[in-house]
């Protein structure tokens, strides 16, 4: 027969299967944020392609583009600010 485990054996592995589901669900939540970020990035990166797009035909048509051309800034005002640097 073998002998019982002590209840100090049986906390400690307790204690560390916490740990460890602890530190999957952490980096579960990480990878998802992180992916949400990277998305919300991308879409930001395509509004500035877009609006830098219109400018270009606003300024070829000559036409009154100036709350385009104010909205564009506030948008690369912003997306700039977002991106972090390398």
């Amino acid at each position: 027969m073998n002998p019982a485990e002590s209840p100090s054996s049986n906390g400690l592995r307790y204690a560390a299967m916490g740990v460890v589901c602890a530190a999957v669900l952490l980096g579960v939540l990480f990878m998802r944020f992180n992916a949400q970020v990277d998305l919300e990035r991308q879409e930001a990166a395509e509004r500035l392609v877009l609006c830098q797009h219109l400018e270009s035909v606003a300024r070829a048509t000559s036409t009154s583009g100036l709350e385009l051309l104010e909205a564009c800034k506030q948008l690369k005002k912003r997306y700039s600010e977002s991106v972090a640097p390398l």
